[in-house]
């Protein structure tokens, strides 16, 4: 079997379901459909909001650290 370059990656159930009925009417893999997501995701956004979790978590949690 071919080695791939794709990395793990956890998906939701919600999210799964969604993947599997996209495959289904695409007649396609489920891989196939999560790449073409992954492809067209705004990848700068994401990093954006993925560095303000934290912040915004321990804001929550009621202040910083200190």
């Amino acid at each position: 079997m071919a080695q791939t370059q794709r990395k793990p990656v956890y998906v939701q159930p919600k999210h799964h379901e969604i993947l599997r009925r996209i495959a289904f009417e695409q007649r396609c893999n489920i891989s196939d459909v999560l790449d073409a997501v992954l492809e067209q995701a705004d990848w700068e956004t994401i990093t954006q909001e993925a560095k303000n979790k934290p912040v915004q978590r321990s804001m929550k949690r009621g202040g910083t650290n200190q």
